[in-house]
């Protein structure tokens, strides 16, 4: 930004010094006998422009002004565009960087710790208010970018008549009291606005989620009245920010031109000043309008965008504080053993929900859990897994503590299906493969996992085969063929555990046991933890676990 800022002001004083050429341009133009002293003096200081000519040897004529004058915005265009290309760079460059952190400050948040999220902020944020916090930076940097160019100018006019120019900018600071309170309301528009949105993202995903509940109980009429209170306060909002910025527009040019107008009449009048110097700093003067123009528009347009820079940063500082620990350097290639020795765990440390579990996992065996709701046995699914952390007691990975794991390489050789299986808007290959690439090798490994999972018929029956898009949330599949999805991207990725938790509670018995052999199937090949009610699903495990109190 600093390169950017250095640039603009080279363009800057370019273009000042090109303007100030017109007037002994106008002044030859006129009286070419006129002698370079005379027309040098009503330059002011800036008269080293024409002394320098003359100095080069060059007679002051139009032909050399105007040569001079055009290489002087030659040399601005030029290092205008290297401004606009190196602009261009670094914008795209914050912009990469602030959905980069995002994306990986999210992916670093521990489970327990996302759980506390609200999912309508964290959409919203990552959604609609990061454009806020893109459009934030562009027009904070076009706020620097023209305080640069007015100071430019603002000097230029100085020099030329340091009078006028004194004058003229007192008058332009007694304006800035009137802005300073527009901006405070914008600002507090704004950040209305982003936490309302938030609010009105949650509800609309709720609305999504629950679209059948809505629609099947005529509740959906009642829910969009809640909805569309939230879109009026929304726009409420909006519509302060759209007049703020009306009356900014409105009244900008008639009060710096009053100020000038009022300003020449002193001049004229009280101080009788040279009318030709009074010229060339109303000419930086009219350009340095343009600027303060641009100043106050850009910083309006940030501050109209500051809500989401407040979110954005805010979630953020939530990401952060929310960052999973994990010390750990151990690297697990594969899972060989885990032990659980008198672990216990509670969200709330005085009401534990799980005390003293002890069990092993080994050998591929197969292991069910069953326990009445509430029982804790995903709780305890979701510690086998390393989302959550115990609060006391053994967790051992191959015999090393939890905690000299790298927990990264050990949920690697995990996988994780529930009752409501994850499908991706994409195709079966990418589905399974997790968006491999479809190498001959990761070919083979997917038509094996489809095998496995007994999908093999099904890809066949589609036209595109395995390049079939499934749709939203695998609209175009039944459930049980969304849960051998789900059981082939595990097999794909090769676990060495492989949890099941209530992953046929919601099938018809016919698809449920269509499942279940496939879980027997599987049987040896890898660990299994199932969680399940009906004992058909559990009967055949190698240990049976009961969770009670």
């Amino acid at each position: 930004m600093y390169v950017l800022l250095a640039l603009s002001l080279i363009t800057g004083f370019l273009d000042g010094f090109g303007l100030a050429m017109f007037i002994p341009l106008v002044q030859v133009a006129g009286n070419e006998a006129l002698d370079s002293s005379e027309v040098s003096e009503s330059l002011g200081i800036l008269k080293f422009l024409v002394d320098g000519i003359t100095g080069a040897g060059f007679d002051l004529t139009p032909a050399v002004i105007l040569t001079f004058l055009f290489l002087l915005f030659l040399l601005k265009g030029i290092i205008k565009y290297f401004e606009g290309y190196y602009k261009v760079l670094v914008q795209m460059y914050f912009v990469k960087k602030i959905r980069y952190q995002m994306v990986d400050d999210l992916g670093n948040m521990g489970y327990r710790s996302f759980l506390k999220l609200d999912a309508g902020r964290v959409q919203n944020t990552l959604s609609g208010e990061v454009y806020k916090i893109i459009s934030a930076y562009v027009a904070y940097f076009a706020t620097l970018q023209s305080i640069v160019l007015l100071l430019v100018y603002l000097i230029l006019a100085l020099l030329a008549n340091f009078q006028f120019a004194l004058l003229v900018s007192f008058g332009g600071y007694l304006t800035n009291f009137i802005y300073k309170m527009i901006y405070k309301r914008t600002t507090v528009a704004s950040i209305n606005n982003s936490n309302l949105s938030h609010v009105y993202q949650g509800l609309l995903i709720q609305a999504v989620h629950h679209f059948k509940y809505l629609k099947a109980t005529d509740f959906f009429g009642k829910y969009k009245q809640k909805l569309k209170s939230y879109v009026d306060q929304i726009e409420d909002e909006q519509k302060k920010i759209g007049i703020f910025n009306a009356i900014l527009q409105a009244s900008r040019e008639p009060l710096v031109i009053g100020i000038v107008i009022l300003v020449i009449l002193i001049q004229i009048t009280v101080l009788n000043s040279n009318m030709a110097a009074i010229f060339l700093s109303l000419l930086f003067f009219y350009r340095a309008l343009n600027y303060i123009m641009l100043v106050q528009t850009s910083w309006q347009a940030f501050t109209s965008n500051l809500g989401g820079l407040h979110v954005g940063v805010e979630l953020l500082e939530d990401f952060r504080t929310g960052v999973e620990k994990n010390p750990g350097n151990i690297k697990v290639n594969q899972i060989q053993s885990i032990e659980l020795a008198d672990l216990t765990f509670g969200y709330d440390p005085s009401n534990p929900i799980l005390k003293n579990i002890n069990f092993k996992i080994e050998n591929n065996r197969t292991y069910a859990l069953v326990g009445k709701s509430g029982s804790g046995k995903t709780t305890l699914t979701n510690i086998l897994a390393g989302l959550i952390e115990p609060s006391s007691g053994e967790f051992l990975v191959n015999s090393s503590q939890r905690d000299e794991v790298d927990l990264g390489s050990f949920r690697n050789r995990v996988g994780y299906i529930t009752q409501e299986p994850v499908i991706f808007n994409d195709t079966i290959f990418n589905n399974v493969s997790f968006w491999s690439e479809p190498t001959p090798e990761n070919k083979a490994k997917f038509d094996k996992a489809i095998k496995l999972a007994h999908l093999d018929e099904l890809v066949e029956s589609f036209p595109k085969k395995e390049n079939t898009h499934l749709g939203d949330n695998g609209v175009l599949i039944s459930g049980g063929q969304k849960q051998r999805i789900s059981i082939a991207r595990e097999l794909f990725k090769e676990v060495d555990l492989l949890i099941f938790d209530e992953a046929t509670s919601a099938l018809d018995s016919e698809t449920e046991k269509a499942i279940q052999n496939n879980i027997e199937s599987l049987r040896g090949s890898c660990n299994i933890i199932l969680i399940a009610h009906r004992l058909s699903t559990v009967k055949n495990a190698d240990e049976i676990l009961v969770m009670n109190e």
